[in-house]
């Protein structure tokens, strides 16, 4: 057994997640802690998605077992895979209390991680549709109920505008951009990501809307990239759609030059160890690229991605990472890095 993996036995489980970071919870000896790439939809806890549905008499898709579809507690074959639980995150909330409902479950379970401010990533497209509202109306509503549940946790809160790869990737785009216009530019949104199915094709002119929403509102980009294996994914990410910070980003640890982009450009990896092993995205037999990212000066922030569908939080995936072979020195200076590239201003 090599040395990586006699210290991940020690802090994960039998399935490669990671147990709890103390016997009382949430990582005493990390009292503050900021997220950078959450999703909301992956944060709702399951018993909550349950009440939805079941207020909402939403039907579930044909085939969809909760249970096994819900939750990720092995690593999957696939992304596609570890994503089938969106089939029904796609299906609620359609009114606007479950909304309200939902967002203060995610706030409060970031808070009991002790998180001081997070990044939640939503795609308010999806709110829309089932809220039977415009885009405009949808975002005034996550807003809103964001706003609140951040306000009762003591917890400063942004939003990041997630669009998905494929076909009408740049015609979403677009469309978020005209609802954050008709909302006069609210200060609650502070970043755009794009997300989904890496082998996906997408318009050719949506990298050049990226960088000119970052030039024009001065929006961060944040880019899914390289988490299905593909390392041009990631330079794409950087050289064409000017991203500030890659998600995941586990394949750049096998280039070198790359490894060197990012460190040149001071580019920081939004590192999610418990989603790399469920996803797949780094086998059982392979060593975490966070080692690498350290050897070639690459700055990382630990995120949680989905950590409701995970049922571990943020201690628990800073945990993992001490598994892969940082310290509780690197966990406690976690939260300077976050403030450090986080797209919200004025953090103290």
């Amino acid at each position: 057994m090599d040395q990586w993996q006699l210290d991940l036995s020690l802090t994960l489980d039998d399935s490669g997640v990671a147990k709890e970071a103390d016997e009382e919870g949430r990582g005493a000896d990390v009292p503050n802690r900021g997220e950078l790439h959450v999703h909301i939809n992956g944060a709702i806890p399951a018993s909550k998605i349950r009440e939805i549905l079941a207020d909402e008499a939403t039907v579930l898709p044909a085939g969809f077992e909760f249970e096994r579809d819900l939750i990720r507690a092995k690593p999957c074959q696939s992304l596609a895979e570890y994503l089938r639980c969106w089939q029904v995150f796609r299906l609620f909330p359609r009114k606007r209390e479950n909304l309200d409902y939902l967002t203060l479950a995610v706030v409060a379970s970031l808070a009991e991680n002790n998180v001081r401010f997070v990044e939640l990533r939503s795609s308010v497209l999806y709110l829309a549709a089932l809220q039977k509202c415009s885009p405009a109306q949808a975002l005034e509503r996550l807003i809103e109920s964001t706003g609140e549940a951040a306000q009762r946790h003591g917890i400063r809160r942004g939003l990041i505008l997630t669009v998905t790869r494929g076909d009408y990737s740049a015609v979403s785009l677009s469309t978020l951009l005209q609802a954050y216009q008709d909302l006069g530019e609210p200060r609650e949104v502070i970043g755009l990501d794009l997300a989904g199915d890496e082998e996906m094709a997408y318009p050719t002119e949506l990298p050049s809307l990226f960088r000119d929403a970052k030039d024009r509102f001065g929006l961060g980009i944040t880019i899914h990239a390289g988490e299905t294996g593909r390392v041009e994914n990631v330079r794409t990410a950087v050289e064409l759609f000017g991203a500030d910070r890659i998600g995941h980003g586990t394949a750049a640890g096998k280039d070198p030059g790359l490894l060197e982009l990012l460190s040149a450009k001071g580019i920081c990896v939004e590192v999610c160890p418990i989603s790399n092993r469920l996803t797949g995205a780094v086998p059982a037999n392979e060593a975490h690229p966070l080692q690498q990212f350290r050897r070639y000066g690459v700055p990382f922030v630990i995120c949680s991605d989905n950590p409701a569908i995970h049922q571990h939080g943020l201690a628990d995936d800073q945990a993992a990472a001490m598994a892969e072979g940082l310290s509780i020195g690197d966990m406690r200076q976690q939260y300077e890095l976050a403030k450090r590239y986080s797209f919200m201003k004025d953090l103290t």
